[in-house]
């Protein structure tokens, strides 16, 4: 299996009715649960990150990579936001949907309406990403020297992720831990958000992503949208661990 959820330490008998605050405080960080949750992928996050590296060394050294990677390019430059969404519903929802099915440990209550939200919800952000991608190509150029890589990665990473994408993908993920409920969403809703749900969402993106993004960002901009929806889809289940993860450390009730 090629991702697994950490256990949660107690049950929620044991939690009986202490408020999530406090559930959150006697329990462990948010910077804790964002490395767990990292840390129990660990084989195939190292995998991702090679397989990313080979990926451009394949494509700058083996000119048959490039002829075959050479229609994806062709269909993103042609197709734009079209084929940015339908490679985002099928890695970020189809693939991830295919574990939460068949994978005891990943699955949910609702796994069918998890893998469709995620892949309309993935989709639409892959349309964004590609504008944003696009708009870093106009800012710093389309080299693949360690400077302007490094300049794409910051904004990225430390701009739209931090500023944009995370606080964003925090909402759906702690909605998606409650089984899409908006009742028990709203029930159970933290006074502290960015530090419990935000903070482990964005330091998962950092440990998972920073790296990917140097190969993502060395290769021909139309391919970046499509390779990222790739390798993205082990972060979306990285997300919907901790979304889970958080929402099991609440007390039983349930709403919606």
């Amino acid at each position: 299996m090629w991702y697994a959820v950490p256990q949660v330490e107690k049950t929620r008998a044991e939690l009986g009715g202490a408020s999530f605050a406090k559930t959150t405080a006697d329990r462990k960080s948010p910077w804790r649960i964002g490395w767990e949750s990292v840390k129990v992928n660990a084989v195939p996050m190292v995998v991702l990150w090679a397989l990313a590296a080979v990926m451009v060394l394949a494509y700058y050294f083996f000119p048959g990579v490039a002829e075959a990677l050479d229609p994806v390019a062709r269909w993103q430059t042609e197709s734009g936001a079209v084929a940015a969404f339908l490679n985002r519903l099928v890695f970020n929802g189809v693939l991830p949907g295919i574990f939460l099915v068949a994978g005891v440990s990943v699955r949910t209550r609702r796994p069918v309406l998890t893998a469709v939200a995620q892949g309309v919800w993935c989709g639409l952000w892959g349309i964004v990403i590609d504008r944003f991608y696009l708009l870093q190509a106009f800012w710093f150029g389309t080299g693949h020297d360690l400077t302007t890589l490094a300049f794409k990665v910051a904004v990225d990473q430390f701009a739209f992720s931090a500023f944009l994408n995370a606080p964003s993908n925090a909402v759906f993920y702690f909605w998606a831990g409650r089984d899409f409920s908006i009742v028990r969403a709203r029930r159970e809703w933290p006074a502290d958000f960015l530090r419990t749900e935000y903070l482990p969402i964005l330091i998962t993106n950092w440990v998972v992503c920073v790296p990917v993004l140097f190969a993502i960002y060395a290769l021909p901009t139309p391919l970046q949208v499509q390779i990222s929806g790739v390798t993205s889809a082990f972060w979306v289940l990285v997300c919907l661990a901790i979304g889970a993860r958080r929402a099991s450390c609440k007390p039983s009730s349930r709403g919606g």
